[in-house]
């Protein structure tokens, strides 16, 4: 126990200590972008390493008395450095897409026996089983394209982390909450820095880094169905982007499906890409705040909601 409380503790701790320290060297680099919100310029966009250097330290410990904490490492960080390399460099949008898919057959194939139990239908081993492994780089490029406004991504990754965390103490699978702690250990960390109004923007290696994290630990644990039930709102707005971008396309080569006037965002009417954001401004413009109040707020709900099905599952004996 005292391995587990420390590696959550520490990767924490490392995390905020990095942040104070990368903030100000992106500043002195130009790591820099403008935040079209406020108006302001110079604000650091590759703040997401600050997860990467907490959950590095976290799940180090953890392997300790956890393997499937290395495993995780390995695969998050590589993909976290994917994304970092797409900050400071640009990638195509094809690698961003095949990186994470070869991880995954990685993954699959090093796990051996793959599982998916959908619940209330049951457990699929087998060339069914394998689909579980599809949400590595499902779910890494689904938070890569809902990071709209500040501390809405790192937000979004404490409450599903905790809703995982909740089923899989349902489930009895101490070990998947372990990690699962850590994950959000590492999420506030960034949040303290991505917070409104952002000190850093999580950039390309804070999604990807994320998204491949708790996907990583979902497909180890058999977790699959529950980080879709919760990351809901990343599904379904990177299935709305893509249908009607009529593919995967990076944001350089797609109209944007809102606009931005004074401050506040406007849903734009000529443009065919359809995305949450849009969605949640059809009725009314909202602020930058607003629209980070009404996607936590989704997912809280989303979250709750899977937690209360997987309780129900237990308590009446059904497929969990």
């Amino acid at each position: 126990m005292l391995i587990q409380v420390l590696s959550i503790v520490l990767a924490f701790t490392a995390g905020v200590a990095f942040g104070k320290w990368w903030v100000q060297f992106q500043k002195r680099r130009g790591i820099t972008s403008r935040d079209v919100y406020k108006g302001i310029d110079g604000v650091p966009r590759a703040g997401g390493l600050i997860a990467v250097v907490a959950s590095a330290v976290g799940y180090g410990v953890a392997a300790l008395v956890a393997e499937e904490a290395a495993v995780v490492l390995v695969i998050s960080f590589i993909i976290g450095l994917l994304g970092l390399l797409d900050d400071l460099r640009g990638v195509s949008e094809y690698v961003r897409v095949l990186v994470p898919v070869f991880l995954a057959i990685g993954l699959a194939r090093a796990v051996g026996q793959m599982r998916l139990t959908v619940p209330m239908v049951g457990l699929f081993y087998g060339a069914t089983g394998w689909f579980a492994a599809l949400a590595l780089p499902v779910m890494t490029n689904a938070f890569n394209m809902l990071d709209p406004v500040n501390g809405y991504l790192p937000a979004a990754n404490i409450i599903i982390g905790l809703a995982l965390a909740a089923v899989a103490v349902i489930r009895g699978q101490a070990d998947a909450a372990f990690l699962l702690a850590i994950h959000v250990a590492a999420s506030l960390a960034l949040f303290l820095y991505n917070k409104y109004p952002a000190k850093t923007f999580n950039g390309n290696v804070g999604s990807y880094f994320l998204g491949a994290s708790i996907s990583t630990i979902a497909v180890l644990y058999d977790l699959v169905a529950y980080l879709i039930l919760t990351g809901l709102p990343f599904v379904i707005n990177g299935a709305l982007i893509i249908f009607s971008s009529g593919g995967i396309k990076g944001r350089e080569k797609i109209q944007r499906p809102t606009v931005l006037k004074n401050g506040v965002v406007y849903q734009e009417c000529n443009s065919p890409i359809l995305s949450l954001v849009r969605l949640a401004v059809a009725d009314k413009p909202l602020t930058e705040y607003e629209i980070f109040k009404t996607l936590v707020i989704l997912t809280a709900i989303t979250s709750a909601l899977t937690i209360v099905l997987a309780a129900l599952l237990r308590l009446f004996a059904l497929p969990i």
